[in-house]
């Protein structure tokens, strides 16, 4: 989980970080995609249900290349997440996209305090204590 702290100047440049370049829509791609925005549905759901607006349109890339070892990656408060291809298969990508948002919408840094902020995954949090992370944070940011 990697961030960076300024969006590029031309979002749909085939170049991304760590040697990630996008990969071309099809239909594997697209469900791969909706994968991920369908968690941000969830979010956006939960915080209506908490009381707090829902989350600004977020830039949603699936990736392909790069570090193996990297589960996503997302500007600073830059509304850009970028997906691997690899992590939208994997068992912890609520986990992952959890944490992308939390940095592409509020800039928020890494805190090895936070099971959920961790620059490292942390295989043994559940999904529902996830999202009781992320509105957590929410909460904290927007009072």
């Amino acid at each position: 989980m990697n961030t960076h702290t300024h969006p590029p100047s031309h979002s749909r440049s085939r170049r991304t970080h760590k040697g990630y370049s996008p990969v071309r829509m099809d239909d594997g791609v697209y469900a791969l995609r909706r994968k991920v925005i369908e968690i941000i549905y969830e979010a956006n759901a939960r915080l209506r249900a908490a009381g707090l607006q829902r989350l600004p349109r977020q830039e949603i890339r699936i990736v392909d290349g790069g570090c193996s070892h990297i589960l996503g990656y997302a500007w600073m408060g830059g509304n850009i997440v970028h997906i691997p291809k690899a992590t939208c298969s994997k068992r912890g990508l609520t986990k992952t996209v959890l944490h992308e948002l939390l940095h592409s919408v509020f800039g928020l840094e890494h805190t090895e305090s936070c099971r959920l902020m961790s620059k490292y995954h942390d295989h043994a949090l559940t999904d529902e204590a996830a999202w009781e992370l992320f509105l957590g944070h929410i909460h904290t940011q927007v009072h």
